[in-house]
């Protein structure tokens, strides 16, 4: 008879070295692997994640894009109205001098306003995917400082188109001698213009976030920022007399106000953040 085999005991097979430990190991080392604890990504799928966000961003933007160009003529009309008030010329009097300029013009400006259509979206693209390394106060920050930073754009854009863009234009336009030379505006350079100094200042506006953001993170704090008042104040105007193209003083000092009440907002917001 033959010799019998007692079978294999559990603890066998499960000890250190044992031939299916060792099977399921190397099973286990070339499968894909599942999100760790705790929610952990590995870094192909914090990957995939980045691509879908950029994609939802990108997609957001193509529609404000199409929206823009679809009414491209009133958008320019409204972006075109302070050069031709300070210039005291019709709209019809601008001039392109390339056939291809009013299109390019008209593509310009469809991209800007379709990324200011997409702004609190790309901000929240943005932030949903930082925020899994965020703590809990952070968190409760996320979706306020999205809705400020689109709000601060706004009024950026809005103080400057009635506030800087007509001053910098008067100045711009009428250092030329008339007895000399004569404005012929062309629709290209002044939407170019137009745009970018209304973005740039938007992109001023968003100081106190900026600020409140580095505080969140530690780097900055409501105390250092008052200590440091003084000099703010001296770079606000310092910041006024070189982003402003007009040297007269209220331009100036128009800027440099904004720039100071921006930096006591953001005290006051690193403050209520118990910063």
């Amino acid at each position: 008879m033959g010799t019998e085999v007692d079978p294999p005991r559990t603890e066998d097979i499960l000890a250190p070295g044992a031939p299916l430990a060792s099977a399921v190991g190397t099973a286990d080392a070339s499968s894909p692997r599942e999100p760790g604890p705790g929610g952990e990504m590995t870094l192909v799928e914090h990957l995939e994640e980045l691509r879908w966000r950029i994609i939802k961003s990108a997609v957001a933007v193509a529609i404000g894009f199409a929206l823009c160009f679809w009414f491209n003529q009133p958008i320019i009309g409204w972006l075109l109205s302070p050069a031709l008030k300070v210039a005291g010329i019709s709209s019809g009097s601008l001039i392109f001098t390339t056939p291809a300029e009013y299109f390019m013009a008209a593509v310009k400006v469809a991209f800007f306003g379709g990324i200011y259509m997409a702004l609190p979206i790309i901000l929240y693209q943005v932030i949903a995917f930082v925020s899994p390394g965020l703590t809990e106060t952070e968190r409760k920050w996320a979706v306020p400082m999205t809705v400020g930073a689109a709000l601060l754009f706004t009024l950026g854009g809005a103080f400057s188109y009635w506030g800087l863009l007509p001053i910098c234009l008067r100045f711009l336009v009428g250092f030329a001698p008339t007895t000399i030379v004569h404005p012929m505006l062309t629709v290209g350079s002044v939407l170019t213009f137009t745009t970018l100094f209304l973005f740039a200042t938007g992109v001023v506006f968003q100081l106190p976030l900026i600020l409140l953001g580095l505080a969140l993170l530690g780097v900055v704090n409501s105390r250092m920022l008052t200590r440091f008042r003084k000099f703010s104040i001296l770079i606000a105007f310092a910041a006024g007399a070189i982003l402003t193209p007009s040297p007269d003083v209220f331009s100036t000092t128009l800027l440099a106000l904004a720039l100071i009440v921006l930096y006591e907002t953001s005290v006051v917001l690193i403050r209520l953040a118990g910063r």
